[in-house]
């Protein structure tokens, strides 16, 4: 009987110990990039010959101008959702730019525009709009996020 009660006591004692010290496997990020951004986003202003892009698929992003841009695949990339309907997303290991769309009137048209945060403190977003055609005003290429 004492026998029996050491067996079960140590094997509770494992168990109790393994419980602690199991490692949770933590939140993992979405592995493929929103649907409400995956366009080609461009910032085309008058007085820049090459616009700069953003190109979200739903498997890789390609960012830059036409001198010089980097392609990432999905596998070297970190998506995250933030709160207020951002998304952080970059190469993994380093703090991303967060990215949001939203609708706003550029010219006399209401447009979905991309908005590029660079830091989560600042209070300026860069404007991107889908199609490399459309010509933004200096004065909607940043958004005052207050």
């Amino acid at each position: 009987m004492k026998k029996i009660k050491g067996i079960v006591l140590a094997a509770l004692s494992l168990a109790l110990i393994v419980g602690i010290f199991a490692v949770a496997k933590p939140a993992q990020a979405s592995t493929k990039i929103p649907a409400s951004l995956r366009h080609n986003w461009y910032m085309n202003l008058k007085s820049v010959k090459d616009p700069s892009f953003i190109k979200f698929k739903s498997t890789s992003m390609d960012v830059g101008d036409k001198g010089f841009h980097m392609k990432y695949k999905i596998k070297d990339l970190q998506v995250t959702k933030k709160k207020g309907g951002w998304y952080q997303i970059g190469p993994k290991g380093i703090t991303n730019s967060t990215y949001k769309t939203k609708k706003m009137k550029i010219g006399h048209v209401k447009r979905t525009v991309l908005l590029k945060n660079y830091l989560g403190r600042s209070h300026y977003a860069d404007v991107y709009v889908i199609g490399s055609k459309v010509t933004l005003p200096l004065a909607n290429s940043s958004y005052f996020l207050g």
